[in-house]
């Protein structure tokens, strides 16, 4: 594909799209996409550029598609006419989840078909990024970008306005003239993140996010809350997980004076009371870490944060949970993954035992910070007796709020890998229903699926059932917000917990 053949890119809309999720769940969170911001950002001084994210300006719009699957977000007509309205020259839509690669499907058929067939398409996120071959011969979209996307998607600007050839850039994935998918893999990695433009949320419509007030995770105190991402890439490589993988195996890091002035401009612009900490490792680097949060209490930026995403917990002691506390700490998300000792030291690898992870919550509860505990069950090969050995330990925790996910796998990690070597996964597996981890899709553990999902819904039924004599204020205040602001969705989630609880806590007594 020569330069001459490409079309000049002069205005670009990059698109959130839609979710494509289970009905009678939970409402999808409603949160700015950071990605989808920074990739703005850095080329906002190349091309015109637009966000435009279709959860947020409808999150109460819901359209089913199937018995068990429905449409969250603005509809189809809508988004087509506001990408025509723009006129872009290239429209870039995003898939972080393999749930949202449904809405790429369709998406770039309708842009394609209704509005103009010459439009640049190109899609990036975690689900096209390990599976980019598949993605271009299942979709008409003209490019993947893999892994980190600001250098790809500049790039590919770039070719088609004649300033570099497109076999030069780097991670990006396209079709030949003869519509075989060429794939080159990213080799390098942004090195200094300082040089990045603060993502652009000046193009989203951020009074949406505080109106909805479903933040990453569910879990706020201050309705104007927003995420910040302080590092990239993780140097632990559990199995089950592409995170490593996607943003590189190096650990990155802003600096501290950065990030402080990130907190700081979103205080004074947006009126911003909470922070989300949306990175992998936070505090990997412990003395970086220990700066953010001093920096936070000494120039007056102390308020309510949490890490939805999960933290480094092998890197917290007392003294460091002491001074995320004075911060603003009020939740700490620890991610497990499993309490059965043989899963546990099969499938993750981070630096942390079981005993860790009950000192970490134990320092938390002393310190008034709550907890949220993340694990996994059914991870092939596991049999009834190992999940429910995994739950029980998560109940003896004492943590506020257990919340146990069915393994499903995830498109370019080992166990992936693994599934699609065994014929657990093939070419016709429906990635877009198999991955959000409240139902077991596959089989794959020595317990049927049926079992599995009774346990996850037990589990959490018997750890919140303890809650209000663990944490009586905790619970109050967050049940109480849910009444106040968001009654619909608090019946839907206990309607379908109390439908399987009863027989979950039976099989985990089992």
């Amino acid at each position: 594909m020569g330069n001459a053949k490409l079309r000049p890119v002069r205005r670009v809309m990059l698109v959130f799209p839609p979710f494509f999720d289970v009905k009678h769940v939970l409402d999808p969170m409603v949160c700015p996409p950071l990605g989808v911001a920074s990739l703005a950002a850095y080329i906002r001084d190349a091309v015109d550029v637009a966000i435009l994210d279709c959860v947020a300006e409808a999150p109460g719009l819901r359209v089913p598609v199937s018995d068990s699957h429905q449409i969250v977000g603005l509809s189809w007509d809508s988004i087509i006419k506001r990408i025509s309205d723009f006129n872009p020259d290239l429209v870039g839509i995003s898939s972080m989840f393999s749930n949202q690669f449904f809405c790429v499907r369709v998406l770039s058929e309708l842009i394609k078909k209704r509005i103009d067939p010459q439009i640049v398409v190109v899609t990036g996120g975690t689900h096209p990024s390990f599976l980019p071959e598949q993605t271009l011969r299942r979709t008409p979209v003209d490019y993947v970008v893999l892994g980190e996307g600001e250098l790809g998607l500049k790039g590919i600007i770039d070719a088609h306005n004649g300033r570099v050839r497109l076999e030069e850039v780097d991670g990006i994935a396209w079709r030949r003239n003869d519509g075989e998918p060429v794939v080159h893999p990213r080799t390098s990695w942004i090195e200094d993140l300082d040089r990045l433009p603060l993502p652009a949320r000046d193009l989203l419509p951020m009074e949406a996010y505080f109106k909805t007030a479903k933040p990453m995770g569910y879990f706020w105190r201050k309705r104007r809350n927003t995420p910040v991402i302080s590092s990239r890439g993780c140097p632990y490589g559990c199995p089950f997980c592409s995170s490593h993988l996607h943003w590189g195996s190096r650990f990155r890091k802003r600096s501290v004076e950065n990030v402080l002035a990130e907190i700081e401009h979103l205080r004074d612009k947006y009126n911003i009371k909470e922070i989300k900490w949306q990175d992998d490792n936070l505090t990997a680097d412990r003395q970086r870490a220990k700066k953010i949060f001093q920096g936070m209490v000494d120039r007056g930026l102390a308020m309510p944060w949490n890490t939805p995403n999960g933290v480094a917990l092998w890197t917290l002691d007392e003294e460091m949970i002491r001074l995320m506390k004075q911060s603003g700490c009020y939740q700490l998300t620890l991610a497990v993954e499993s309490g059965d000792p043989a899963s546990f030291e099969r499938y993750v690898k981070k630096p942390f035992s079981l005993d860790k992870a009950v000192e970490v919550a134990r320092l938390a509860r002393k310190h008034g910070i709550t907890t949220v505990a993340y694990f996994i069950i059914g991870f092939p090969g596991e049999t009834l007796e190992q999940v429910k050995r995994s739950m029980r330990f998560g109940l003896d925790m004492g943590v506020d709020y257990l919340v146990p996910f069915i393994y499903n796998p995830l498109p370019g990690s080992e166990l992936w890998r693994w599934c699609v070597e065994q014929g657990y996964v093939d070419e016709e597996y429906a990635y877009e229903i198999g991955n959000h981890y409240h139902q077991a899709m596959l089989t794959m553990a020595q317990c049927d699926s049926r079992k599995l999902e009774l346990i996850q819904r037990g589990t959490y039924f018997m750890n919140l059932l303890r809650m209000p004599l663990r944490n009586p204020r905790e619970f109050v205040e967050w049940y109480g917000r849910q009444l106040l602001f968001h009654t619909d969705s608090l019946a839907l989630f206990s309607i379908n917990v109390l439908n399987m609880a009863r027989l979950g806590i039976k099989e985990i007594a089992g």
